[in-house]
């Protein structure tokens, strides 16, 4: 390279107007724009995050309760490349090159309004494309608090000491019919189409952190795709890989066949809101935060028998340069030096998949007469410890007639008595299911799956009057239990 010491230097600065517009074309859909702005939120330490979809006004409002900011960091914050990609991260933080939450807005709308509240503090900045566009400068616009419109938007923040509120207006780039019926229903669907996403990609962050996330007053419910609370879904050999000081967890999944599913909205919830076939793969999961998801990473194509296989792939952020992780988080290439693993874990659990897929247990006219349907009262599985148990067949067709007979608070009662039906029965309680299969110690899941369940048990009974000394005398009879005695008295306060 040549010295620059005796040169002249001309100071070059891109112009506002083309560097901002071209930013809104990075390639961002309205979800993954509004969970690229729920990162931020995320970061902030936020509990409770409420986005509003308002067709009135023509803009997308995000609060949340996170640690907010004064005028200061706020003002830095809203620079393009607010940070060092570079510079090692937090844990909980979820972003990178310090461009997401304002490449987002701008893939949605022309003006993006921050107001950030910190010690009960407004502070506000706004960027207008239209007005950069006039005026060709880096203006970023701060405005008084008594300005009607931001005094709009604090009222979003009049519940909370600190917080933050992202609008997005003039959303030209959702609204881009010239009919304004098409542009509604168009608004209407990205809705829904941002509940569903937003269920997956934050799922662990709903489970595990009780954060809570609303859409237009709505309660976003996670989607966890392993199902963790079937029974019947295989969980294969985990494994973790590690190069140069960075871990991979892996974890690979079969679910059930179609069989074992006790009714078919529990079917067609285990399907996720794109299909079967979309759903299989891989599930790449940066700091808990879904990057990819179903995917083979080119190395297979997608088949019908595949539909079962999802395997959950664990990186942390120091990871981000190896997977090439995009500035939309929504995109990632596996580094050479797992390829191999990859693989392995693929084959493996895509033939699990092809076995269970292709298996028998379906009750259709074409493989079993109406009294083999009828004779299927009892199903024999394997956990993952190897102990083979019985379980009632929870699709009988007699049984899903019974069902619709009944509303919620009768079937939740007939629910508990199945599962005494179960764990009462002579075969389990006699302990020669203990016998059966191999034999190994309860992993963490199968405590955690027990207390769960003994959990639900535990509520019915008490709400149907039975008091604690009787219920812990039925559970010091039921064998499947013995392992979380010692930690009933707990369970029954949760209950």
């Amino acid at each position: 390279m040549p010295g620059y010491d005796n040169v002249d230097k001309i100071r070059q600065l891109p112009n506002a107007h083309l560097l901002l517009t071209s930013l809104r074309s990075v390639g961002y859909s309205i979800e993954t724009a509004i969970s690229d702005i729920i990162d931020n939120s995320i970061t902030a330490r936020a509990t409770t995050i409420d986005i509003f979809f308002d067709w009135s006004k023509k803009c997308i409002i995000i609060t949340d309760n996170g640690i907010g900011m004064n005028e200061d960091d706020l003002i830095s914050a809203m620079a393009i490349g607010s940070s060092d990609p570079e510079t090692e991260r937090d844990y909980l933080d979820l972003g990178r090159f310090g461009m997401g939450m304002k490449t987002a807005a701008f893939s949605i709308g022309k003006t993006l309004t921050v107001i950030s509240k910190i010690d009960n503090k407004i502070s506000n900045a706004t960027w207008d494309l239209d007005y950069i566009k006039e005026n060709n400068d880096w203006n970023l616009l701060v405005c008084s608090e008594n300005d009607p419109y931001i005094s709009f938007l604090s009222n979003n923040l009049v519940d909370f000491n600190n917080g933050t509120v992202i609008c997005i207006s003039n959303i030209d780039r959702l609204l881009t019919s010239k009919s304004d019926d098409q542009n509604k229903k168009k608004f209407y669907k990205a809705i829904d189409s941002v509940k569903n996403h937003i269920a997956l990609v934050f799922h662990r962050f709903i489970e595990d952190n009780d954060l809570k996330i609303k859409v237009n007053g709505s309660d976003i419910i996670a989607w966890n795709p392993f199902l963790p609370n079937n029974r019947a879904v295989q969980e294969l050999e985990p494994e973790t890989y590690e190069e140069n000081g960075k871990s991979i967890s892996i974890h690979p999944y079969v679910l059930p066949h179609k069989s074992k599913f006790q009714f078919d909205e529990d079917m067609k919830l285990a399907e996720g809101y794109r299909g079967w076939l979309q759903h299989q793969g891989f599930y790449l999961y940066r700091n808990k935060r879904l990057i990819v998801f179903g995917t083979w990473f080119g190395i297979i194509k997608k088949e019908p028998t595949f539909n079962l296989a999802r395997v959950r792939l664990d990186i942390n952020s120091d990871s981000d340069f190896d997977w090439q992780i995009d500035i939309k988080k929504s995109r990632a290439i596996p580094p050479a030096y797992i390829e191999e693993t990859i693989k392995r874990v693929l084959r493996n659990v895509t033939q699990q998949s092809t076995l269970v897929y292709n298996s028998r247990g379906t009750y259709s006219k074409s493989n079993n007469s109406a009294s083999q349907q009828l004779s299927c009262v009892w199903e024999q599985r394997r956990d993952s410890s190897g102990k083979y148990s019985f379980f009632l067949n929870k699709k009988h067709t007699l049984l899903n007639k019974l069902k619709k007979s009944l509303d919620e608070v009768q079937w939740e009662t007939l629910q508990s008595y199945m599962e005494l039906v179960e764990k009462c029965s002579p075969i389990n309680i006699s302990g020669v299911t203990d016998t059966m299969g191999t034999k190994s110690s309860p992993n963490c899941n199968d405590i955690e799956q027990k207390k769960f369940n003994a959990k639900k048990l535990i509520s019915s009974l008490k709400s149907n009057g039975y008091s604690q000394p009787e219920i812990k005398d039925l559970f010091q009879q039921l064998t499947d239990y013995q392992d979380i005695l010692e930690c009933f008295d707990e369970i029954y306060e949760e209950a």
